[in-house]
Parts: structure tokens; sequence; C-alpha cells
């Protein structure tokens, strides 16, 4: 028999919540980024958002993975591995391969119409675009093949050449997915033994930004991405230790708790490292070790920060909780061809980076939930679809009105 499932940690839902509502703000503002790539780009692009994206993306995805591993610890220990196995593909694999088919077409559709082609080997870049890229990449990318084709003569190619394919912001799922199958054997083991460690200390708590800034010194600058999960082995390797950091908090409660103890520490010390990484972005210095080394204490120390936070401020389930937590992974599935789809024409019209930001921003949260609310979420096959649970013993879930959703633009 199965041991008896761990009562649900509402802090961590709320923490699932945040880090998948604010892919809005920062999915976009990429699109006003002159940082190297989004699907669509703005004519006009604005420092302001390469510092917040680039803060947020320090410690967001990094978030994602420690929660995953978390989830995966509670999910071998209630399952098995058998059934952790089919939970995984249910929950990972469908949505990814329906996310591919039925999203990314039209993403990378308006991608190669808007001069920029990201694909396995790289980023291409229009002629005419190239100028954009010279404030944050001083030399010339490779040149993109201009492209006139019409969406029905350009889709079969998306699923009959690879440099056409995207799986988009679906890489999370594809990297999770390949990483838990791969760490399955040393999981199983763990999920149910008793923890190693003696005794839980203050240094323990840091000690993972020891890899950490290892992998971003040996193997950043030589694996820069893209995401494309055979020659990526910094993303990898990084996103591997937050996966596995997560799976131990689960087993060793004691962990988790010495964890929330220090999260002001925590805060101050990524506060800190972030005013140096601010530094070198503003040109008042120039030495790669200590950025690379900087984005790990940084990306470590906020989520170590987000995990106390939000354990001292949610304390028990809400309607709205429970709605919003539900919908997160739907979310996160559908946010991005929402933007992108709503941004190819925006960025198009004559008005200033702040309205268009503003009207994106507003846009793609309304239209994303609606679809949500009204498309998905009532419906079995569009959840089964989203990697959600089947509507077996419940009333259809579409007479709940959705609740009012507070403003994202804060994080």
């Amino acid at each position: 028999m199965s041991p008896a499932a761990s009562p649900r940690r509402h802090d961590l839902d709320a923490l699932r919540v945040f880090a998948c509502y604010l892919l809005f703000l920062f999915h976009v503002g990429m699109v006003f980024n002159p940082a190297p790539f989004y699907h669509v780009r703005n004519g006009e692009t604005h420092l302001a958002f390469l510092i917040v994206c680039g803060f947020i993306s320090l410690w967001h995805m990094p978030l994602f993975f420690l929660l995953a591993g978390w989830s995966a610890a509670a999910s071998l220990k209630s399952r098995g591995a058998g059934s952790f196995l089919r939970e995984r593909w249910h929950k990972l694999a469908i949505p990814l391969v329906a996310g591919c088919i039925l999203l990314g077409p039209g993403i990378k559709y308006l991608e190669l119409q808007s001069g920029l082609d990201l694909n396995h080997r790289g980023l291409w870049v229009s002629e005419e675009l190239q100028a954009s890229f010279r404030s944050v990449i001083p030399k010339d990318l490779p040149v993109a093949a201009p492209f006139h084709e019409g969406f029905l003569e350009f889709l079969p190619s998306f699923f009959t050449d690879i440099d056409r394919f995207t799986w988009s912001h679906l890489w999370f799922l594809a990297y999770l997915l390949t990483l838990t199958l791969v760490l399955l054997p040393v999981f199983a083991r763990l999920a149910n033994r008793p923890s190693p460690f003696t005794r839980i200390s203050r240094l323990q708590v840091y000690l993972p930004i020891v890899p950490l800034a290892l992998i971003q010194l040996t193997l950043r600058e030589r694996f820069p991405g893209p995401y494309n999960l055979y020659n990526d082995w910094a993303s990898i390797a990084f996103y591997a230790t937050f996966l596995i950091c997560g799976f131990l908090m689960a087993v060793d409660p004691r962990l988790e708790e010495r964890l929330r103890e220090e999260w002001k520490r925590a805060l101050g010390i990524g506060l800190a490292a972030t005013g140096v990484l601010l530094a070198a972005v503003v040109g008042l210095f120039n030495w790669t070790p200590a950025v690379l080394a900087g984005t790990a204490v940084t990306g470590w120390c906020f989520v170590v920060a987000l995990l106390g936070f939000a354990h001292q401020r949610t304390t028990r389930s809400s309607p709205r909780l429970d709605y919003l937590a539900e919908s997160a992974f739907p979310i996160y599935l559908l946010h991005q061809p929402v933007i992108v789809f709503l941004g190819y024409p925006l960025v198009q019209l004559p008005l200033g980076v702040g309205t268009k930001f503003v009207l994106l921003l507003s846009g793609s949260v309304a239209v994303t939930l609606a679809i949500y609310h009204f498309a998905v979420r009532p419906f079995g096959p569009s959840r089964y679809l989203a990697g959600m649970k089947p509507l077996t013993g419940r009333a259809a879930p579409a007479a709940t009105p959705a609740p009012r959703v507070p403003a994202l633009g804060r994080s």
C-alpha cells in the first residue's frame, strides 16, 4: 500500500501561481527588450526591460525546477515509481507533444515573419534588424533568409524540417521530463529512505551555490544555448541542480525548515549580488567570472527567499488560490502563443513603448484567462491535453465564475 499523501502545501501552490503568472510580465517585457531574442520584437526597445527581464530570469526558471523537484519527491512517496511515470507522462509528455503540434507552428510562423529565426543551431536575424541588436551584441548575427511564405505553405515544413521547428516555451517540459527520467533511479532510492543528513547547518543552505557557480564558470560560455537539449550542457546541469535540491528539500523537511529560516539573510545576499550584476550591465566593470558567479548566487538566494516568504505569508487555502493553482499549468502552456499572436500586429502600430506594453500585458492576460476558463477548464479533452486532472466525480467547473485576478505588473 502506498503511503498516505502529504497534506497540500498552499505556500508552494502560491509560488507556482506566482511563477506562472509572472510569465506575462516577463514575456511581454521581452517584446521590448534589446536582448537577443523573443519571437516578435518591437522596433523601439528600452534598457529598463533588459534590466527587469534579466533580473527575473536569474531566479524564475530555477524556481520552476526546484518546485518540480519537490513535487517529484511527493509524488514518488505517495505513488511509487510505476504510477509516478504514468503521472509524469500525462502531466509533461502529452502537453509537450500537443503544444508543439497545436501552438508551435503559429509561433514559429510569426517569428519568421518578424525577421527572426531561432532554431536548434542558434539565432539568425534579418538584415533590417541587425542594427537593433548591436547594443547588446557587438558583432552581427547570422543573417536570416527572407521569408515570404503563406502559413499553409509553411506548415508542412514545421514538421519535416528540424530547422523550422520550435518548442518555444515548452522547452521546460522537454527538459523536465528528460531530467526526471534520467534521475528517476536515484530519486526512487532516495524517496522513502532516511535522510543522509545527520544535522542541517546554515552552511548547507548555501552549499548549492558552489556547484551552481562552477557550472556557470566552466560551462556557460562554452554552451550558451539555445534550449536544444543536445548541446546545452550549462542549462542542463544548472537546472538539474535546482531539481535535485527541490527533491532533497521534500525528502528531508529539516532542510526545508532551515531554508525557510534563512530567507531574510538569503534575500539580502541576493540583493547584494544583484547590485553587482546591475553594475556590470550599466558598464561600471567588465569581469566575466564575477558576473557568471553572481548569477549563481542571485539565482539560489532569491529562490530561498521566495520559499521562506511564501511559507510565512500563505498559511491556508482560499477559493481564489484553489482556482489559480489549478489554472497555473494551463496558463503556462497558453500564455506564449497569445502574447505572440497579439504582439505581432501590435508592434507595428505607431504607439509608444509604454502604451504598447500596457496594451499587450492587459490584453494577453485577459485573452489567456478567457481561453482557459471557457475553452480548457470545462472540457475533458482539453483538460487532458493541458495535463489537468479529469472532471470525473465533480461538477463541470464552467459554472464557477473566475475570481478577480490581481494586477500582474508587480513581482
